[in-house]
């Protein structure tokens, strides 16, 4: 008797990961990885796909874990079957109609709309969903990169946020000769949002060197110079720190932080 019951709670189990999973599948499905020239973007693209994957089984996973090892033969053989049918199902319709260039653009300027709407009700699932469908339309798309990491970081995904964001990054320098693909987006705005999300991930050197090499381009910006201020500070190194709080208290002198940080400031040991 016992037996069976575990049997029917394996079972439900694993139509609960079953649901969650088809359910995602659509989405994942638009990310067409052939879109995406070079290798690296291929591999960035499947990364995004697998992490993807990796959030939603892992909220039932320690749940079933059991009926994952009893079942697993069959769960494997109905995702695979599930993801083919709908791989084949995404080529077909890509092959039955392909978005002029006009269709596209306005097809993505209402994925931006959309996913700008989910960005700001908290909704990230499906601005996520909306980002990476832009990037599927347009493999070069920086500002959908920038929103997506964006994104991911409001979420506190700061892994996903730093992966995304580096490929931002890399993605500017490919750009950096046509200044119009690049979206009026400045490279330095790239770094220091890098320099966050590693500051978030408490990796505090290359948050320094980030905000560091934003600083190069604007040196009087006064929200890098409130990161380095902080960084220094956290970091005890009372000469940067003293240097940063000149920099910032003649860049923005109504900064209502000023007096606490030079207290702390003078607080740190030489």
């Amino acid at each position: 008797m016992l037996d069976i019951i575990a049997w029917v709670l394996a079972g439900l189990s694993l139509i609960v990961i079953l649901i969650i999973i088809i359910r995602k599948f659509p989405a994942l499905a638009i990310l067409n990885v052939e879109n995406i020239p070079g290798e690296k973007e291929a591999k960035f693209k499947e990364k995004i796909i697998r992490q993807r994957l990796e959030r939603d089984v892992s909220r039932v996973s320690s749940a079933v874990s059991k009926a994952k090892r009893r079942l697993g033969l069959l769960f494997s053989s109905v995702l695979k079957h599930r993801y083919q049918r709908l791989a084949k199902l995404r080529d077909d319709l890509r092959r039955q109609k392909k978005l002029s260039f006009s269709e596209k653009r306005e097809r993505i300027e209402n994925l931006f709309a959309a996913a700008k709407a989910a960005i700001s009700e908290d909704n990230f699932e499906e601005a996520e969903k909306k980002l990476i469908e832009i990037i599927s339309l347009d493999a070069k798309r920086l500002s959908a990169f920038l929103d997506l990491g964006e994104s991911y970081r409001l979420r506190k995904s700061f892994r996903e946020a730093k992966e995304t964001l580096e490929h931002a990054l890399k993605l500017a320098h490919q750009l950096r000769r046509d200044p119009e693909m690049l979206e009026g987006i400045v490279v330095s705005e790239i770094r220091f949002s890098l320099a966050r999300v590693s500051y978030e991930l408490g990796l505090m050197d290359e948050a320094l060197e980030y905000t560091r090499q934003a600083l190069d381009a604007e040196p009087n910006n006064p929200r890098y110079l409130d990161l380095i201020l902080d960084l220094s500070i956290m970091r005890k190194d009372k000469n940067l720190a003293k240097s940063s709080w000149e920099k910032l208290s003649a860049a923005n002198p109504d900064n209502k932080k000023l007096p606490e940080w030079l207290a702390r400031i003078e607080a740190l040991e030489e």
